[in-house]
């Protein structure tokens, strides 16, 4: 089952709001008392179970007095929440086969989109029940049954309370065909065995109640043995010792407990058709509790590559950036709280598409979002591996040197080259932490002129000269830059032929020489690409950078 889409009105913090879910992963962010745990409340309301330990329950109805907006004054106070989910005919055969059959739909489409509307009123104090699929209207013990059934399709995950410790950490359940005939055998075995023991112990039992003087029939009875379900539990360890799980640290308890969550949705979606499956939806409350940044960022990588993986859908709320999404800028939903007269009021919903894509790490991050403009294209990659270059003709050279004509000197990076707009980007300590651990695999090159400026903040950042970074150009005036690899023939010509950029380039003004320096480069590199051919000749320079590049990203 999939959420694809979540309307609140005149609910807790909002007064109208609309989300929709566009994939598989989404994360819900914003600073504190933005409203990502009322989101979450009524998914719960909608969807969720009844918490099994009473002393923790909260209720499930909506409530006018609780639940409906302290500033708001209305005549007659209404609440509605509703979401609209799509039903699979495979993977959620046991809800899909219910609401075919029980509302009497002619199902013959692979999904059924089905919307679940809760609200009430001041004037209708009950809370009203409605379902909505294929444009049919049900209300009252339908909807209601409906409801009930839905009411298992939530696993909800709360990382701030993963230090509870429980006898056990799960069940085994939702077996396929193999298993499920190899377990009834089992079970089957282990019944008779267990009557022969429990014959045995009822025997010793008669025996010490017999020297009581008021006589007692002793009889034992057992279940039946199924190993539909069963509790284990986990222990983590190398070669050498191995500990429970619960006596492992809050950060890797709590990864290890969203993982088996995961694997337990997916499973279900897996298992064998019964009237009871429904893959559930995945919540997890702040996954990235307890863990250092640099852990953060390849869980936030992997959960949200396995969420896609599995056909799982998985909603987080998060204050962490490396748990925002990292394929599709409109599946992180930003919160906000608007402010007047210096008092909350509604929450609101910021877009994060096209243009304000940036928006929840600017956030998240405390950056402005001018910041994260140039960084778009490596944020959303794919890439492996990543090549950061200073300017887009810097990109050219590089990218001349990805040809098999270089041979053994050929530049092998299968990921991006990528253009980070010119030194200003890597000035900021954050966004160079946020990159590096956020990227499986990147190096830097810039123009060795600003060597005192970057390289002191990069190595604060805990980039490594060579490792994760090298400077270009020769150190000799005119020379400490990209071009500073070419042969002299390719710069000299130009100079020759463009004396009067020269003296621009040496002796104008600031905005003057910044433009004819910007010319004169474009220059070398069109007589590069026009004369330069693979070899030791044109490309020694560059050959010596690549060399490095290549040992820190392909090895």
């Amino acid at each position: 089952m999939r959420i694809t889409k979540l309307c609140l009105t005149n609910y807790r913090t909002f007064e109208d709001l609309e989300i929709e879910f566009p994939d598989f992963y989404t994360a819900i962010c914003g600073q504190n008392d933005a409203g990502k745990s009322n989101v979450i409340k009524s998914l719960r309301i909608l969807l969720g179970e009844q918490e099994p330990y009473y002393w923790r329950r909260t209720s499930n109805e909506l409530s006018i007095a609780n639940d409906y907006p302290k500033w708001m004054t209305s005549k007659d106070k209404a609440i509605c929440i509703s979401v609209e989910v799509d039903i699979y005919r495979e993977f959620d055969a046991g809800l899909y086969s219910f609401i075919s059959d029980y509302l009497d739909l002619e199902a013959t489409e692979e999904t059924i989109h089905l919307v679940l509307k809760n609200s009430v009123s001041e004037s209708a104090s009950k809370n009203t029940v409605c379902v909505i699929v294929n444009g049919k209207e049900f209300t009252d013990l339908k909807a209601q049954e409906v409801n009930k059934r839905l009411r298992s399709t939530l696993l909800i995950h709360n990382s701030t309370e993963a230090g509870y410790k429980l006898s056990s950490i799960g069940e085994l359940d939702e077996f396929s065909d193999e298993y499920g005939e190899e377990l009834d055998a089992i079970s089957r075995k282990a019944s008779s065995s267990l009557k022969r023991v429990a014959k045995n112990h009822k025997e010793e039992i008669a025996s010490l109640l017999g020297r009581l003087s008021r006589k007692h029939k002793v009889e034992i009875s057992l279940p039946d043995i199924s190993l539909k379900h069963f509790p284990y539990d986990i222990t983590l360890g190398d070669s050498k010792i191995d500990v429970a799980l619960s006596e492992w640290g809050s950060g890797t308890k709590n990864r290890t407990m969203i993982f088996l969550a995961l694997l337990k949705a997916r499973q279900i979606s897996q298992s064998i058709t019964t009237a009871s499956k429904i893959t559930p939806v995945l919540v997890i409350e702040e996954p990235e509790s307890f863990l250092h940044p640099s852990a953060q960022a390849e869980f936030g990588r992997i959960l949200q590559d396995l969420s896609d993986e599995f056909g799982v859908q998985v909603i987080t709320t998060t204050h962490s950036p490396y748990m925002l999404s990292k394929d599709r800028p409109e599946s992180n939903v930003l919160l906000e709280r608007r402010l007047f007269r210096n008092q909350y009021r509604e929450s609101r919903q910021i877009e994060t598409s096209g243009d304000n894509w940036m928006e929840p790490f600017s956030l998240i991050l405390g950056l402005s979002s001018d910041e994260f403009r140039p960084w778009r294209e490596l944020l959303f990659g794919q890439n492996e591996s990543t090549l950061l270059v200073e300017g887009a003709i810097d990109k050219e050279y590089f990218e001349m040197l990805r040809s098999d004509a270089h041979g053994a000197n050929k530049l092998r990076i299968d990921g991006a080259i990528f253009d980070y707009g010119g030194f200003g980007a890597l000035k900021s300590p954050a966004m160079l932490k946020f990159i590096k651990n956020r990227s499986k695999s990147v190096f830097i090159t810039y123009d060795l002129d600003i060597e005192k400026e970057i390289r002191p903040t990069l190595e604060r950042n805990d980039f490594v000269c060579r490792d994760d970074f090298i400077a270009l150009g020769i150190n000799k005036a005119g020379k400490r830059a990209i071009e500073g690899l070419l042969p002299e023939n390719i710069t000299n010509d130009v100079n020759a032929q463009n004396n009067e950029l020269v003296q621009q380039a040496m002796y104008g003004s600031k905005d003057e020489q910044k433009s004819a320096k910007n010319r004169l480069k474009q220059l070398y590199l069109d007589e590069f690409k026009e004369k330069s051919k693979p070899g030791e000749e044109y490309f020694g320079g560059f050959y010596k950078v690549v060399k490095i590049i290549n040992k820190a990203l392909c090895e």
